[in-house]
């Protein structure tokens, strides 16, 4: 038989059992709602500045404020274009044409670096801006003969302007190439081919003497064919990573 204390003392428990309760599922619906609003916010804004500066001693206003970028400009020479086709392939390779090959690969290539903010100039092989021309850097993009040579025939090739006045520049831009361009296409360098047609090629004449520049062959268009026609996006990224190399000032190999 329950007595009147016992009655008390029951309701007593139920009472403190059920505030326990109400505290416990009100603890999880703000840890839900606080799951959702940090799942769904993007991964820029008030979410982010709070979870990367919480615990890490970083700057919330600092992850979140954009660095300004320079204003980089740069030329690109579509090899032939405007002048004649280049070289030629014979049917037996497809027929391919150089012109066409670089203009492909020189068009990917403007998108890769307006994409990290570059002004692209696209220029002919004899465009008259050519004449002063001044930026940050220039790139004349060949591909190189589809006649078999007698050795190695696999490879690509770059040569600097020597007239710039400060070669120390036109030399970085063309180590940047050389090391971006192996990395991306898996070519080797072939320095043993390159031609006084390169070193003296007539753009480095004609541009303005404080403006870096390079011609590249990207590859041979009969043994690199398939990269050349394939994928030229991946020869596209390889002359953009180089050029961003030379104009980010970004370490050529570890002990650079």
């Amino acid at each position: 038989m329950k007595t009147q204390k016992d009655s008390q003392s029951q309701r007593s428990v139920w009472g403190i059992l059920a505030q326990t309760i109400k505290a416990i599922l009100s603890v999880c619906v703000v840890a839900v709602l606080a799951a959702t609003l940090f799942t769904s916010w993007p991964a820029t804004g008030i979410a982010a500045s709070f979870v990367s500066g919480s615990g890490n001693g970083s700057s919330p206003a600092g992850e979140a404020t954009a660095t300004a970028q320079p204003d980089y400009h740069v030329g690109l020479v579509v090899g032939h274009w405007g002048n004649d086709s280049g070289a030629v392939c014979p049917d037996s390779l497809g027929g391919y044409k150089e012109v066409d090959i670089n203009y492909i690969v020189a068009d990917l290539t403007q998108q890769y670096l307006r994409a990290y903010g570059v002004t692209v100039d696209l220029l002919k092989e004899f465009d008259d801006d050519l004449e002063g021309y001044e930026s940050n850097a220039l790139v004349s993009i060949h591909a190189d003969t589809c006649e078999r040579i007698e050795g190695h025939t696999s490879g690509f090739k770059i040569a600097e302007t020597k007239a710039n006045q400060r070669p120390e520049q036109a030399t970085r831009l063309l180590r940047c190439l050389e090391n971006r361009y192996a990395a991306v296409t898996g070519l080797s360098l072939d320095p043993d081919r390159i031609t006084v047609d390169m070193t003296e090629y007539h753009a480095f004449d004609e541009i303005h003497p404080n403006t870096p520049a390079v011609i590249i062959e990207t590859g041979y268009m009969n043994q690199d064919q398939y990269l050349l026609i394939k994928e030229p996006d991946r020869v596209a990224r390889g002359i953009a990573d180089g050029i961003m190399c030379y104009l980010k000032r970004e370490p050529i190999s570890p002990e650079e």
